[in-house]
């Protein structure tokens, strides 16, 4: 009996589904991986610049603490104190402002593609 090319049969056409429907899911796992490589990328920049910000204004601050008080090493001594009880509150509220925007971060970016 001769196949038709126009109708192929039955078992050719679910193989050709599965590697469609295969390759579907590898290129939605490139974008998905893509798009947060991109974004963490993009935040490490970010952040990179937001540390030499902190950096520069932190030595400025200490200089101005440090001549407002007469004692350049009192100046950084008490902007110290400030960053490590700024760290203690950090750690302190870090499950609910830190972890769990960053959970949600994540979460959307692997899940875009659903909620188009």
């Amino acid at each position: 009996m001769e196949q038709n090319k126009v109708n192929p049969p039955i078992i050719e056409q679910i193989k050709e589904y599965i590697k469609t429907r295969i390759n579907l899911t590898k290129y939605k796992v490139i974008d998905q991986a893509t798009g947060i490589i991109a974004s963490v990328v993009a935040y490490s920049v970010v952040a990179v610049l937001g540390i030499f910000i902190l950096l520069f204004l932190s030595i400025t601050l200490a200089l101005l603490i440090g001549s407002l008080i007469g004692s350049n090493w009192a100046g950084f001594g008490i902007l110290t104190l400030i960053y490590i009880i700024l760290a203690a509150l950090v750690l302190a509220l870090k499950a609910k402002y830190i972890e769990a925007p960053l959970i949600g971060f994540f979460i959307s970016k692997l899940f875009k593609n659903n909620s188009k």
